[in-house]
Formats: structure tokens, sequence, C-alpha cells
């Protein structure tokens, strides 16, 4: 491969590990990472995984290539990302790098840059990467000067002891909550329950351990259903399901009800203390985030800035603006007291400090806020497409070039980005199974509800086209295994 293009995905590298990102090609990606640090003396960069065995392989071989270049390595073996980021920032390292499977497609690993500030590379640095990579200006070191790798120890207790310190740990502490914590075999399930454990918070842990990688992403829709009915039976305060990396979560009430993006980000700036404190600073979401959050906003005078949901612009953001808070609409929030990027950990412990001083039920402080005008639809599929519309939407719309977006339950996809004019242009539409029965929730916002209408038809036609193909299908199988049988 000479050019990089083509599988760097949203900011990126992503591709299908040992079909096309090999651990030769990731060696040398690795070595183009090194002369992009521009080595001139001592550089460190920290270097994280999840547990899976083709991110393994590929960081060691990726590794080889940025030691060739004089790098210095802080190893962290497997760890969410948002401890590589923390140490970044603790060891003021020069920079980091993290590989993890990929939640929607089977098979994918993907490589993210970290500046730093423990901030994910924006596209731009992608390309200056790439650019060396093309032009094969790789700078190695002579034998004396190849890069050295070291572990870090103890880090996971410096982490355990640090988070903490941002919340209040007393009111926490005090209010006897239960919560479900699902790690989705990520590597959180060595971190967040003991953190629980510390503010004396009562956790039912599901998914902890290692898990070797098969053809099941998590979270997927079973163990999805698994925790919300376990939230209801145990009487929990609230349940969350983090990505396997760590970085973001989804949430749960405590009926076993998933709460909406939007509720959550008015939950916490209408909750938050440093939030209502600073209103002067702006709050960064992303361009196709539902207009309901611009109008709770305006109501508690802050105000909103609106970026690409693309890594590291929301970090960049805050910085550049003085940010008081973030939210992209694929589940991650940035606290800046804390940190410019989104750690799961950190958002659940936010989350209990308003359930602490608030002394309601998750669903009782949601139930009122405002709700956006959504255009729904929902279509019975058969159980298998549950699992896989993520691809079977990729597939058909490959050719057509738009942002597609994992909201670790579904997906969304951006048909038009954010504000022209002062006036709100988003239209997308969300796609994503129903926890209780076997059908697909198709939603949509636009500027107008016939274009939800237009967007929702084209999705529902390509499902159920799916739909009937599948119907074809099976029918010959049963056909076949039928004249099989009177033979």
């Amino acid at each position: 491969m000479d050019d990089l293009t083509e599988i760097i995905d949203k900011g990126r590298i992503i591709a299908r590990a040992n079909h096309i990102l090999t651990p030769e090609l990731a060696a040398k990606i690795g070595a183009s990472h090194g002369t992009y640090l521009h080595n001139n003396g001592y550089k460190v960069i920290v270097a994280g995984r999840d547990y899976f065995n083709n991110s393994r392989m590929l960081k060691r071989a990726y590794l080889s290539g940025v030691m060739s270049t004089g790098i210095n390595i802080l190893n962290l073996h497997f760890a969410p990302v948002p401890l590589l980021q923390f140490c970044i920032r603790r060891f003021g390292a020069d920079g980091g790098v993290y590989l993890s499977s990929g939640h929607v497609y089977e098979g994918d690993t993907g490589i993210r840059f970290y500046d730093p500030s423990g901030v994910e590379f924006q596209v731009s640095q992608l390309h200056s990467i790439n650019q060396i990579f093309k032009k094969n200006k790789i700078e190695r070191v002579d034998p004396l000067s190849i890069g050295t790798l070291s572990d870090i120890t103890q880090t996971f207790d410096v982490y355990k002891g640090a988070i903490p310190q941002f919340v209040n740990r007393k009111s926490i502490s005090s209010a006897n909550l239960k919560v479900v914590v699902d790690c989705s075999y990520g590597p959180t399930g060595d971190i967040t329950p003991e953190i629980l454990n510390s503010l004396n918070v009562q956790v039912i842990a599901l998914n902890t351990y290692y898990r070797a990688l098969d053809d099941r992403l998590f979270p997927d829709l079973n163990s999805i259903r698994d925790t919300s009915a376990i939230i209801k039976a145990a009487d929990a305060d609230i349940g969350v399901i983090f990505d396997s990396d760590g970085s973001r979560l989804l949430v749960f009430d405590e009926t076993g009800t998933l709460v909406d993006f939007e509720d959550l980000i008015m939950l916490i700036i209408s909750n938050d203390d440093y939030i209502l404190k600073n209103k002067e600073s702006p709050i960064i979401t992303t361009s196709c985030c539902s207009r309901i959050v611009d109008e709770y906003a305006e109501n508690f005078n802050y105000k909103l800035l609106r970026v690409v949901n693309l890594p590291g612009e929301i970090s960049s953001h805050l910085r550049q603006e003085r940010g008081v808070f973030g939210a992209a609409d694929t589940f991650k929030f940035y606290f800046p007291i804390y940190g410019p990027f989104p750690d799961g950990t950190f958002t659940l412990l936010k989350l209990l400090e308003v359930l602490s001083n608030r002394d309601e039920p998750l669903s009782s402080l949601v139930r009122n806020f405002p709700k956006s005008i959504k255009v729904y639809r929902s279509i019975n599929v058969d159980p298998d497409m549950l699992y896989n519309f993520r691809q079977i939407i990729k597939d058909e719309l490959k050719n057509e070039n738009l942002l597609i977006l994992d909201t670790l339950i579904g997906i969304k996809i951006i048909f038009q980005e954010g504000v022209k004019e002062n006036k709100y242009k988003a239209s997308w539409v969300m796609i994503r199974p129903s926890l209780h029965r076997n059908s697909m929730i198709i939603s949509s916002e636009t500027p107008d509800p016939e274009t939800s209408e237009t967007l929702i038809k084209k999705i529902e036609t390509i499902l159920k086209s799916k739909i009937k193909s599948l119907s074809k299908i099976k029918a010959n199988e049963t056909k076949t295994k039928q004249l099989r049988e009177r033979i």
C-alpha cells in the first residue's frame, strides 16, 4: 500500500486485521508516526490497546516501527482509552497511540493517535502522517539511538485514586446508590467497579473479564437487553454499558429504559455546579445533535457551538473557545475540568453526583425535559437483521459518501450537516433495534417533516428489500431441506 487514504475512515486508520492492516503495514505506519514527531532529542509516547489478539499483534508491529525512528515508548499493554489519555498528560508524553477492534464491523482494527494533551488527532494531523508514508520519507536512526520500551507501573492505581477527586465523593458515598455496569469485555472491567466500590456504591458488574474475539461485537443487542432487564430486576438506580475502549457509554434509568443523548446533555448542564457557574463559556456539541439542545441551552443562557463529529474536533474547540462542556451524539461527554477528552467512567461519576444531590429517580429527572419533534417509524424484521443491519445499511449507501456514526446501540446517518445562516439545517436518520421485540426503530430530524418522511422511507425501503430477499433464501432452504428428507 502506497497511500493510507483508502483506510482512513472519519479521521482514523481502520481496516481488516491481517487482510489489509498487516503487521508489515502497521510497522511502516508506526515509523511514519515516529518521523512525524520530529525526533530531535528525547521524545516519548504512551501506547495502549484493547484485549483482543489482533490489536495485540498489530500494536507490537506498530511499536517496532516507532522505535526504529528513535521514539521512546511507555507501554500500557491493555487499558481503556481514557487511561491512556490520562497517562499522556500525567507523564508529560509527546503523544500516544491506541489500537482497538471496531464496534460496528467485525474484524476491523483501528489505530488512533493522540497529541501531548491527550486529544485525538484531527484529520489534518493524520494527513501529515500519510504524506510521510506516501513519500516514504521515514527517518530511521542508528542502532545506538533506537527507542526504548518501558512499562508504566502502578498507573491503574494512580488513575483510580485521581479520577474521584473531581466529583463530590462525600455526596456520592452517602447516597447508597446501586449501579449496574456492563464493561463489554473491555479493560474498564479492571478499573471502574473498584472506583465505584471505593465510593460506597453498590455495583453489579457484568462482562468484566477477557473474552476472545469472535463474530459478536460488544456491546451487542443481547448484552444490551440483558443489562436493561438486570437493572430493573436488581432495583438499581442507574445502569450503564461501556464501549469496549471505555470512552463512551449508554445510560439506562431505574426502569431499564435507555436515556436519550439529548436528555443526558440537558440533565448535566442543568445540574452540574461547575457548568452552571461558568455560563459565559460555551458548550460544544456536534453539528447533527438535535435542535432541542439549542432551545434548552438558550433557556439557561448558554452559548452553544456546533462542530463536525470527527476525532479531535470537540476537544480542540473546547481548548480554543475555553468551553465548559462538550458532548458528541455518539454518547461521548467532555468535562474540561477533568480533561479535554471523553471518559465513560468519569461521566458515570458525574451522573451519580447528580443523582446523589437531587435524590430523585433518573426517570423523574429526565421526564420533564422538552422532547425534539422527530418523525418515527417502526418495522418488524427478521431476528438476524437486528444484528447485521449496520453492514446492510453501509453496503447500500456506500456510494453516497455519507457520514455514518456508530451510537453503540445503532447508527446515525448524516445527510446534511449542522447550521447555516444561523438556522438549523441538519438532516439525519437514526436506526436502532427495539429492546423488547424484533423490530427496527427509525427516527429522523430535518428542517421540515416532509424531508424526514422521505429519508425514513429511503431507509425503510432498503430494510424491507433485504427482508424480502432473506425470506426467499429461507424459503428455498426450507424447500431444499424438505426435499432431502423425502429422498
